[in-house]
């Protein structure tokens, strides 16, 4: 991914010029420092917006917020006026997330930043790139089932904010077969009007393999991560 956000900090700061493979050729004075701080700052940010995800995942308001603030501290001072937009875009989810008072708030907005991303990087083009993660294999014990629970929602981070189809499917098919703890089942809070969080994981997981729109995938994945941060804040404050 390293390649992929230093080419990316090239195209926002040269304005899409050619850039030879592993190389770029700069003859203006103070335009290397330029690419490499943008390349910085991008890492950075995707960083931000990952511990952004995390943090409602696992309903941590605060951390969430810090991860928030973080990204709204990260200008781009060097963009081309082409490209502002999208950055602000992006800032502008941050303080969103920064500014919310509920998890489920922050959830909606963190999925909202999530595609303002995936927005910036089909205005240039790119095709981004994650870590390749293995599929975690246990659930026989309660911290394996958890562990496969979090690979498939980051799965479907990573395809929300590439955009990358594929991520997007893997991840949603792993959570909507993935054992849920029998222990979350009995926890959660139920009603006639309200089915309890593990079935409404569930129901999100199938939804999800057929939702194809970015716009209709974000609003899903928001729904999704403020369903994980309730059940989690149920069972750890038990």
């Amino acid at each position: 991914m390293r390649s992929l956000l230093c080419c990316a900090a090239a195209w926002f700061v040269l304005g899409g010029c050619h850039i030879e493979e592993n190389t770029l050729v700069l003859d203006r004075p103070g335009l290397a420092t330029a690419v490499a701080a943008a390349h910085r700052r991008m890492h950075e940010r995707f960083e931000s917006a990952r511990r952004i995800e995390q943090a409602v995942a696992f309903s941590d308001l605060e951390q969430a917020r810090r991860g928030a603030h973080d990204l709204v501290m990260l200008d781009e001072p060097d963009v081309l006026l082409t490209w502002r937009p999208y950055f602000d875009a992006i800032r502008d989810a941050a303080r969103q997330v920064e500014a919310s008072g509920s998890v489920a708030d922050v959830a909606r907005s963190a999925a909202t930043l999530g595609r303002r991303c995936a927005d910036c990087h089909d205005a240039i083009a790119a095709r981004v790139t994650f870590p390749a993660e293995a599929r975690p294999t246990g659930e026989r014990r309660l911290a394996e089932k958890m562990i496969r629970h979090q690979w498939a929602a980051t799965e479907m981070w990573y395809g929300l904010i590439g955009p990358a189809d594929d991520r997007w499917s893997a991840g949603a098919q792993a959570l909507a077969t993935v054992p849920l703890t029998i222990v979350a089942q009995g926890v959660t809070p139920s009603s006639a009007l309200d089915v309890d969080d593990v079935a409404r994981v569930r129901l999100y997981a199938n939804r999800a393999m057929g939702t194809s729109a970015r716009d209709a995938r974000a609003e899903l994945f928001g729904t999704l991560l403020a369903t994980c941060a309730h059940c989690h804040a149920v069972l750890r404050d038990r």
